[in-house]
């Protein structure tokens, strides 16, 4: 026969409980059942989380030893979560006469095993348990059958011979077992990996280094400066000859780019308000009324200039008049009003070609009272001269 697979019990416990932990894993040891225990069984450099996950993986069950302890331990409660989702039967052993509260949830439907009284009992049921979930025994098997079955199977081992033939030796005395000692076992509740030491004395001796390496650059750079260092003669680099019969280029002028007047408000007048100078341009500016009609007077100036032709110079010299003697002695918004639509009329005339550019107005004869005087006596002697010919004339 062949040798049947090991029966394995995951065993959740607070690591305060960890003696009785390994006094169930020698009682069920009898029985074939072995036990894995945290942190004792993870192996040298795995992680403590995969460990876990994969000893309840590989175990038939999870014996939960239940107490105050275990009830708050975090850790204890994500191993039944682990084992919940792997499909692990939990077989709670309490060990305090306790509910529990925190593992409510994962223990309504397992069925208590008590360690408070009938260890012997507590530790054949479980084990029979365990080789039930395992699939090693059948389910009506006794206890003795149990014992039977953890043993080796005599069919196999090879035939011991006869008594007779056996030469007798004196049986030694079984050595008395040396007690265990104890053991210092830590709260794995708490665990947590070993961070990496700092090395203090290397950062410490790095430092002293380099602040070593600062300081002796700046003691040399303050050495140096004692002594003025030598005057350094200036190299004459070889000048090119000049061609005297090639002209000398000028410098090209700079190449300005042109200035793009800023396009002037909708709304607003011909000409920019912020270079007005005038009252009235003020108050162009500040009536939309006025800002419309001075709009509509340049785009009208504009075509009666096109259609003035050779008059147009003639044209422009009566728009400055207008502007300087006429509308900008007006006193008030409704006379620069009345102004612009008078020159609107004569200007709408001019482009339409319905009327010529007005001749420009004679300027006034300056006289004096000197002159008038001077005139009136030059007259006087004049007729007189011809009225005194006039007498001498032989007719």
């Amino acid at each position: 026969m062949g040798q049947e697979p090991a029966t394995q019990l995951f065993i959740s416990h607070h690591s305060s409980k960890l003696p009785i932990a390994l006094e169930l894993e020698k009682s069920l040891a009898k029985y074939g059942v072995t036990c894995w225990l945290a942190p004792r069984d993870v192996e040298p450099s795995e992680a403590f989380d995969m460990a876990i996950k994969r000893a309840i993986d590989e175990s038939c069950a999870t014996l939960l030893l239940f107490c105050s302890k275990s009830d708050k331990s975090p850790h204890v409660k994500r191993e039944l979560i682990l084992a919940d989702s792997s499909r692990k039967a939990i077989i709670p052993v309490r060990l305090e006469e306790l509910a529990p509260d925190e593992l409510a949830y994962h223990l309504a439907s397992s069925q208590w095993i008590d360690w408070l009284e009938q260890r012997e009992s507590t530790i054949e049921r479980v084990a029979a348990k365990a080789h039930q979930l395992a699939g090693t025994v059948q389910k009506t098997m006794t206890v003795d059958d149990l014992i039977e079955h953890s043993g080796k199977d005599e069919a196999d081992a090879p035939p011991e011979p006869p008594v007779s033939e056996q030469p007798a030796e004196p049986e030694a005395p079984e050595p008395e077992p040396e007690p265990e000692p104890e053991q210092d076992y830590e709260e794995y509740d708490d665990w947590e990996p070993e961070k990496a030491k700092t090395n203090w004395a290397l950062i410490v001796g790095l430092a002293g280094l380099f602040v070593a390496a600062i300081a002796g650059v700046l003691i040399w750079s303050m050495m140096g400066t004692e002594e003025p260092a030598p005057p350094v003669t200036p190299i004459e680099l070889p000048q090119e000859p000049v061609d005297e019969e090639t002209p000398v280029e000028p410098d090209p002028e700079p190449v300005t780019k042109p200035v793009v007047p800023k396009p002037l408000p909708p709304d607003g007048p011909s000409f920019d308000c912020s270079k007005a100078s005038q009252r009235v341009e003020f108050l162009i500016c500040d009536t939309p009324e006025l800002a419309k009609l001075d709009r509509t007077l340049s785009a009208v100036y504009k075509r009666a200039m096109t259609a003035a032709g050779p008059n147009a110079p003639r044209l422009q010299r009566q728009q400055r008049a207008w502007r300087t003697e006429t509308r900008d002695r007006c006193p008030s918004t409704a006379c620069v009003a009345t102004s612009v639509r008078e020159r609107l009329a004569i200007l709408r005339a001019i482009a339409a070609g319905n009327l010529d550019v007005p001749r420009d107005r004679p300027k006034p004869e300056f006289r004096s009272d000197f002159s008038d005087a001077f005139n009136s006596d030059g007259e006087r002697s004049a007729e007189e001269s011809r009225i005194e010919s006039f007498d001498q004339s032989p007719n």
